[in-house]
């Protein structure tokens, strides 16, 4: 719908006072950074109000503390999730409107260009560097300025307004099932974890951990460290060889040009740099989020593709190799028997992103051990709209049974979906596009889109997807937003999972002043609807 004068007036002024507020924004997002927050879920006992570690818990307190300073009320729901909530009493219904991003992030994983919970910010200052800086710190920094920029105003909202910050959405958004579980959802909640201008279709999401025997070479392998991530480096020692044995083997193995760049052959060294008489093998490929694989190259799939062409390995290991080099190495399942696509959804999308030994992994679903001469690995598959997890299962189950592998873990969780025609997707899709069209007239609408990631939408019943993502395949490209990564970002990196994670300031502050709209939008029509 066009903007009203009153719209006009408050798209000007959040656009105002984004700007006049920039360079507090840089800073605190800078400092949100610096925390590394990984969700730790493993400590079967973790210490009071830190279910996922101490480093969520700091960056929690954070937040708490600022809210302080700024007169808000803050509520910690035992280390799971944080509010913060709009300072208005008077409200006309206690239903709630409820903004939702996270703070934790994924492990950083190697390659970057610097430390990546020490931020840099480049390109006249509209580009800052750093782990979670798009993927969610950014956007939940904006989350938490519009309580700001609201309360300035003196605005009255006819809902409670908060804000929900979550601490564990990266590995299984357990920070919000237990939200749901044990407060309750939200009235309405709209995430800001995706792609504009809204997103209404999540695939399916299934985890699913394959135990496999091996042999004594890859028995004590490790490689990748995040499920959802396409891992970037992989390295094997290979114990009782030289490097020039190794190199030999290597040369005689055919392999192209960029392959051949990409793998390094190194003595191995012990804990404290000591050459222990191996050989370390490593692969480099490019990195990126599990849900678009387009682009980027698995290292676990390059390294176990070079091993097996080798020669290095035999019997069950250059079996396992082979096999893995084929699964890794197709990140749409075709090679695991599940390769499925169609209009609503797209592509369903395979990454073999984790690889340990049986004994760390523990135990099955039946509690039976993983035995000693086996190796896991993590499949994070996300699966599209049409397609079932039982017949990916069966899939899988058919292509591991050759080599005596098994299933030893699945997590399943169905697709997210809202129809295009919802009121409340179109009046979020056209907050969007009347922002878009105040900075570029006449260009062309967006439309609702589909995405493999998933976010806490899933989890909060009649939740929405809104931002903050500018992506050329979901959107026109409008003059003024950044959608291209800047020069000092190399090829192939600068994604929300991969290395050298990068976000425009410019992109959030189109974001808030969308949000603004959108939230005084929503709050007018829940009213009416309630």
């Amino acid at each position: 719908m066009p903007l009203t004068a009153s719209e006009h007036r408050l798209v000007d002024s959040a656009a105002s006072w984004f700007d006049a507020n920039r360079e507090r924004f840089v800073k605190e997002l800078c400092d949100l950074i610096r925390y590394p927050s990984v969700a730790a879920e493993s400590d079967p006992s973790p210490k009071p109000g830190e279910p996922y570690g101490h480093e969520v818990r700091r960056v929690f307190d954070h937040m708490i503390d600022k809210a302080a300073c700024d007169g808000f009320h803050a509520r910690d729901y035992d280390g799971h999730v944080l509010e913060v909530a709009y300072p208005q009493d008077d409200v006309e219904t206690d239903d709630d409107i409820a903004f939702v991003g996270h703070l934790d992030v994924v492990p950083a994983g190697p390659g970057w260009t610097h430390d990546a919970f020490e931020p840099r910010v480049v390109g006249d200052g509209d580009i800052v560097i750093g782990r979670g800086a798009l993927d969610d710190k950014g956007v939940s920094l904006v989350n938490y300025n519009l309580l700001r920029f609201f309360n300035e105003r003196g605005h009255c909202f006819r809902h409670r307004v908060r804000m929900l910050f979550g601490g564990s959405e990266e590995p299984a958004l357990n920070d919000i099932k237990w939200f749901v579980r044990n407060v309750g959802a939200p009235h309405q909640a709209i995430v800001t974890d995706g792609p504009f201008p809204v997103n209404n279709i999540q695939k399916g999401l299934l985890d699913v951990d394959v135990a496999l025997p091996v042999s004594e070479r890859l028995r004590g392998w490790h490689a990748g460290s995040s499920a959802n991530t396409i891992p970037a480096v992989a390295s094997i020692d290979l114990s009782g060889m030289d490097v020039d044995e190794v190199r030999q083997a290597l040369e005689h193995c055919d392999l192209d040009d960029d392959t051949r760049r990409r793998i390094t052959i190194t003595p191995s060294d012990d804990a404290d740099g000591v050459d222990n008489g191996g050989v370390t093998v490593t692969a480099h490929g490019i990195s990126g989020h599990a849900s678009k694989p387009d682009g980027t190259i698995n290292a676990i799939a390059l390294l176990t593709s070079v091993l097996a062409k080798s020669g290095l390995l035999d019997g069950r290991d250059a079996a396992a190799a082979e096999a893995i080099a084929a699964w890794a190495g197709d990140p749409y399942g075709g090679t695991l028997g599940f390769a499925f696509d169609n209009t609503e959804s797209g592509p369903t999308t395979s990454n073999l992103g984790i690889v340990m030994p049986g004994p760390e992994f523990g135990t099955d679903t039946e509690g039976r051990a993983v035995p000693s001469d086996a190796i896991v690995m993590h499949l994070d598959i996300r699966y599209a709209v049409g397609q079932t997890d039982e017949d990916i299962l069966a899939a899988i189950r058919r292509h591991v049974k050759p080599l005596d592998g098994r299933l030893v873990n699945v997590l399943n969780d169905d697709p997210y979906y809202v129809p295009d025609g919802d009121s409340r997707v179109e009046l979020l899709t056209g907050a969007y596009n009347d922002v878009i069209n105040g900075m570029a007239p006449d260009t062309p609408q967006a439309r609702p889109v589909a995405m493999g990631g998933g976010t806490h939408a899933r989890f909060i019943p009649d939740a929405l997807n809104f931002g903050p993502e500018f992506h050329a395949e979901y959107v026109p490209s409008v003059d003024g937003i950044v959608m291209d990564p800047p020069d000092c970002i190399a090829p192939g990196t600068g994604s929300a999972h991969g290395i050298d994670e990068w976000v425009s300031i410019r992109n959030l502050r189109a974001a808030f002043v969308m949000y603004a709209l959108g939230l005084v939008r929503l709050d007018q029509y829940l009213d009416g609807r309630d």
